[in-house]
């Protein structure tokens, strides 16, 4: 009886115990970080790229000649993809889609028109070729969609 107390008093490997169950959690808590603050960046990264579209849609490309609306594929190229790139998101994994001479204000008086870039870039929860979670939490394995909408008025 002596030796079980006196094993049961000992606690000379608490420590290593405690250790090896607080580690994984707090390095699982560090991933969890760096995955959701790169999704964080990216949506960023999307909300930017959205928002200078839109203006560079809804601006006059020449100011003494004819309005002629700037397309889909000048915008991608020359606007949205460059910012995607300085950021480290990939182009070729966004949607860009581009609505012209859309009504602004619906009901007043004068009508106002712009233009509004619309992205969507999906975003799974990998690092390096690692995926996050077991099979269980499919919503997580699978990623998630992030997007983002902007709108600019036309100038006269």
């Amino acid at each position: 009886m002596k030796r079980w107390k006196q094993l049961a008093g000992d606690s000379a490997g608490s420590e290593i115990a405690e250790a090896a169950f607080i580690l994984p959690l707090v390095f699982a808590l560090l991933l969890a970080i760096v995955w959701f603050g790169r999704a964080f960046n990216i949506y960023a990264t999307l909300n930017r790229a959205a928002h200078e579209g839109a203006q560079a849609a809804a601006v006059v490309n020449c100011a003494s000649c004819i309005q002629v609306p700037r397309n889909l594929t000048y915008i991608q190229t020359n606007v949205v993809n460059p910012i995607l790139t300085a950021s480290h998101v990939d182009p070729s994994a966004a949607t860009v889609n581009l609505q012209q001479n859309v009504l602004m204000n619906p009901g007043g008086t004068p009508s106002e028109f712009g233009s509004v870039v619309t992205l969507t870039y999906p975003y799974g929860f990998r690092l390096n070729g690692l995926q996050c979670c077991p099979l269980t939490l499919a919503p997580i394995n699978l990623g998630i969609t992030l997007s983002a909408q902007a709108r600019s008025r036309q100038e006269n």
